[in-house]
């Protein structure tokens, strides 16, 4: 009976140690949690401290990046194909270029200031020289012009290649600065860290202007060619007409 007594005993005391180990375990774990969750809400990102670590860089990249939002906007309000080839415009000089009227059809594509008006300017003072002359005058004047199209937009993808290396530049002289200080003590060690965390905070910004600035410049490029092909073909059409109103005027004569 003794035996079973004190066996009961232990038991009970274990039973009892556990249940206070658990409970102080459980109280733990949930002050850890309640203390963790209250850093992570009350943290926040200090973008005024970020941008005080690399201040040239990140003036680089903002003006950058609104540089890149402005050639994007701009050619997208100014690249259409109304303005480009206008309809009334086109059939103004081909009713002109059918009638003969090549004088008043070249007068007209000088006052009308548009991208095809100088091609089949072009087409249309080289005339006497031959159909082949005609359709070189319009292709080159045509690859001219559409090589400023190309020149404007190419500033993004000049972006998109310069930024990340920006960033990357910004975030190597962040950590340069923050190793070279070799009198650190232990206690201000911390310090190395934060600044190593606002130094990549260049090439995340940098990669983001790069990626901006790619996604523009594929949508314009698409855009340009698409159009460039447009205008390709009308002068075409226009450079037709041209050479049958020329040989059907010399017949005449």
């Amino acid at each position: 009976m003794m035996r079973l007594k004190n066996k009961s005993k232990k038991i009970l005391s274990l039973l009892l140690f556990g249940a206070f180990l658990g409970t102080s375990g459980a109280s733990f774990a949930q002050n850890v949690a309640t203390a963790t969750s209250e850093e992570i809400g009350t943290s926040s990102l200090d973008l005024v401290k970020v941008f005080e670590g690399s201040p040239i860089i990140y003036s680089c990249l903002i003006s950058m990046s609104i540089l890149s939002f402005a050639i994007w906007l701009y050619s997208l309000l100014t690249l259409r194909l109304s303005d480009m080839v206008p309809e009334e415009f086109m059939e103004k000089v081909k009713e002109d270029i059918k009638e003969k009227r090549f004088e008043a059809a070249l007068a007209y594509c000088k006052e009308d200031n548009n991208f095809s008006s100088s091609i089949l300017a072009c087409g249309i003072a080289s005339r006497n020289q031959g159909p082949q002359v005609v359709m070189k005058a319009m292709l080159g004047e045509g690859r001219r012009i559409g090589a400023t199209l190309w020149q404007r937009i190419s500033i993004l993808n000049d972006v998109a290649v310069i930024a990340p290396m920006l960033g990357l530049l910004g975030t190597v002289l962040g950590m340069f600065y923050a190793f070279y200080d070799t009198s650190r003590s232990v206690e201000t060690i911390t310090s190395i860290f934060d600044g190593l965390g606002i130094a990549i905070g260049t090439t995340v910004a940098g990669l983001i202007v790069a990626i901006l600035a790619m996604i523009f410049y594929t949508t314009l490029k698409f855009r340009v060619v698409r159009l460039l092909n447009t205008v390709e073909n009308e002068a075409l059409a226009v450079g037709n007409i041209i050479e049958t109103g020329r040989s059907d005027s010399e017949g005449n004569n």
